[in-house]
């Protein structure tokens, strides 16, 4: 299928993925900002967090099915972009004011403004945003850009604000004040992002267009829905993938502070990990279109989790080698670009699967699905660093941790993400899509010039 986006088009949808990105990696920064900013216990911050996301992780499933029933003359996800550019702003900086209260006020405060960022903020933003890939082009050749556009933009932005965040933090005096300031300052930026991705965007494939050309003949139930969603194989590997590889996120987004400052005896080696490792990653978006043409969206993910393995395997050689340390970590990262960049389009091709196979295309509720593995798995992962930390008894007011805190340091930088990319690899294996949608997009085409007929 020939291209169908403009150049304004892809801007826009990349502009949106900074977005994401940009509140995506202030979370990753939360659990940092509470434990040694704020000062909340470690192992209370983690449930905390944990509840508040598995309650965001519900109003997933709710956001899929209204987009799905959305009627407007902006479309089906493009009128809650809209809704959501000044609440941006507001929720991130609410989420970067804790007040001077008590522990337990502190702890009242982070959970409500969590809650009000991820349910009425993060969720009517994500969904459609990511919804948009399969309502603007069905070309495989403008998802597959649109993948590496999104993933680039996702990447750098996130590597960015990991880099550069705490360095920059310290230099303003490293306070509350400085955290709320810089918070807010890339608030403005991400809802400038979601305005672009409105302002810019086309949709294409809405349900109201679908059905005008009769595609489509009726709406589903969410119960229809859901049933549809577990039948399809396909989808079902990309949910599974999705959520683990959102634990390794959510992981990995604090744990190299931890492991630069107790570990290497120095936090601002975060810096100079995410700085080493710009160039290889620069290289792999550059040459990822032409791999992903060669070789497919999914054998191209697996090498880079095969590279992410043997990136953990490394640094087990010596666990307080600082060379070592920072050549694994940034094979790591690496691991995961190719995943990042295909992800969405191999998800985005199980609708049209599932449109195939069961003559119902489900676009809102096939994402926000997807979105709720990942929430649940960014819920564990956030989790995770609370309770290992307090497994390991971490002492946020202690200069020097003991042996059982750096144990699980360590467990948080190598063993845990060695697990789940191996975990990854083995689940796509087992997909094998790419080799049946060109077939699958002609059987649709027929079956749409039938009832035009």
């Amino acid at each position: 299928m020939e291209r169908e986006l403009t150049k304004k088009e892809l801007f826009g949808d990349t502009a949106g993925s900074v977005s994401l990105s940009i509140m995506t990696a202030l979370l990753g920064l939360m659990t940092f900002y509470y434990t040694d900013v704020v000062g909340v216990s470690a192992g209370v911050v983690g449930t905390a967090l944990l509840f508040a996301k598995l309650l965001d992780a519900g109003a997933d499933i709710g956001m899929g099915v209204l987009i799905d029933r959305t009627r407007s003359k902006h479309g089906q996800a493009r009128p809650w972009l809209l809704r959501m550019i000044i609440p941006i702003f507001v929720s991130i900086f609410l989420l970067f004011s804790v007040p001077d209260l008590s522990p337990g006020a502190k702890l009242t405060y982070a959970v409500l403004t969590n809650i009000l960022f991820y349910i009425f903020v993060l969720t009517p933003t994500s969904i459609p945003y990511i919804s948009l890939m399969a309502l603007t082009t069905r070309s495989q050749q403008d998802r597959a850009l649109m993948g590496i556009l999104r993933a680039s933009a996702n990447y750098f932005t996130g590597a960015i604000i990991v880099m550069a965040f705490i360095p920059a933090v310290t230099a303003l005096g490293g306070g509350k004040k400085e955290w709320t300031l810089l918070a807010s300052i890339l608030g403005i930026i991400a809802s400038l992002g979601i305005f672009f991705a409105f302002r810019y965007s086309n949709e294409r494939y809405n349900t109201q267009q679908l059905k005008d050309v009769g595609e489509i003949k009726k709406n589903y139930t969410l119960k229809e829905g859901l049933g549809l969603l577990f039948t399809n194989k396909y989808w079902l590997i990309v949910f599974f993938i999705a959520l683990i590889s959102n634990i390794n996120f959510a992981v990995s987004a604090s744990a190299g502070m931890y492991y630069a400052k107790y570990i290497w005896g120095n936090v601002n080696l975060v810096g100079l990990m995410g700085a080493l490792s710009f160039i290889p990653m620069v290289l792999a978006f550059l040459v990822s279109g032409p791999i992903i043409k060669r070789w497919g969206q999914r054998n191209t993910a697996i090498f880079g989790l095969i590279v992410g393995i043997l990136g953990s395997l490394i640094r087990l050689i010596d666990l307080s080698s600082i060379p070592l340390g920072l050549a694994g970590s940034v094979l790591q990262g690496f691991g995961v670009i190719p995943l990042m960049i295909v992800l969405s389009p191999l998800m985005t091709s199980t609708i049209e699967y599932g449109e195939w196979k069961h003559g119902q295309r489900i676009v809102g509720l096939t994402n926000s699905v997807n979105a709720f593995g990942g929430k649940i798995g960014t819920a564990l992962g956030t989790a995770l660093i609370g309770w290992l930390l307090a497994f390991g008894h971490y002492e946020s007011s202690s200069l020097v941790q003991t042996d059982a805190a750096k144990s699980m340091i360590i467990v948080m930088n190598i063993y845990l993400p060695l697990f789940t990319y191996t975990c990854m690899t083995i689940l796509l294996l087992f997909y094998s899509l790419e080799k049946q949608y060109v077939g699958i997009l002609d059987d649709l085409k027929k079956r749409r010039e039938g009832n035009i007929q």
